[in-house]
C-alpha cells in the first residue's frame, strides 16, 4: 500500500524545521492521543533508532531505522526503515521530505508498506495510515518556534 500527503507550514524556517524533527517532544506531540508509547528515540540520523509500542489487542513492537538523510540548502529528507514490524508487515518505508518554499515549509510524508497476507492487510491498513493522515492538523497545530 501507498500514502502520500502534503502539508504547508506558514512561517516556519528550513532550519527550524530541521531541529524539530529531531526533538523527542515533537514525536510526542504527534502521538498524543494515540495508543503508542516511546521506548527509545534517537532521533533522525542515518542510524539513528526508534522503538515504539503500538497497542492493538495487545502491545506491538514497531522499530525503525532511520536513514538516507539527504540535505540541501532547500530540503531535507530521512526514511524510516521497518526493522521489527507489527501486523504481519514485511516492509515499511516512511520517507520524510521537508521542502523550503519562500518563508514557509512543505511537508510530504510518503509512505509504502507491504504485508504477507493481503486480507489482513485490507484491515490493518487504515490503522497504519491513521496516524500519518492526523498530522494534516498535527503539524499546524504545533508550536515549531
Amino acid at each position: 500500500m501507498n500514502y502520500k500527503q502534503t502539508v504547508i507550514i506558514k512561517n516556519v524556517s528550513l532550519s527550524q524545521a530541521n531541529k524539530t524533527f529531531n526533538d523527542i517532544k515533537f514525536l510526542k506531540y504527534l502521538i498524543t492521543l494515540q495508543p503508542v508509547k516511546i521506548i527509545r528515540w534517537d532521533g533522525t540520523y542515518d542510524g539513528a533508532k526508534a522503538h515504539m509500542k503500538f497497542w492493538f489487542f495487545g502491545w506491538k513492537n514497531f522499530v525503525v531505522t532511520h536513514g538516507e538523510n539527504k540535505q540541501s540548502d532547500s530540503s531535507f529528507s530521512f526514511k524510516d526503515l521497518g526493522t521489527v514490524l507489527p501486523f504481519g508487515l514485511t516492509k515499511w518505508e516512511h520517507t520524510h521530505e521537508i521542502i523550503r518554499e519562500g518563508e514557509d515549509i512543505k511537508i510530504v510524508d510518503d509512505i509504502h508498506f507491504i504485508g504477507a497476507n493481503r486480507f489482513v492487510m485490507f484491515f490493518v491498513s487504515p490503522i497504519l495510515v491513521f496516524p500519518i493522515f492526523l498530522r494534516k492538523i498535527l503539524y499546524k497545530t504545533y508550536s515549531w518556534n
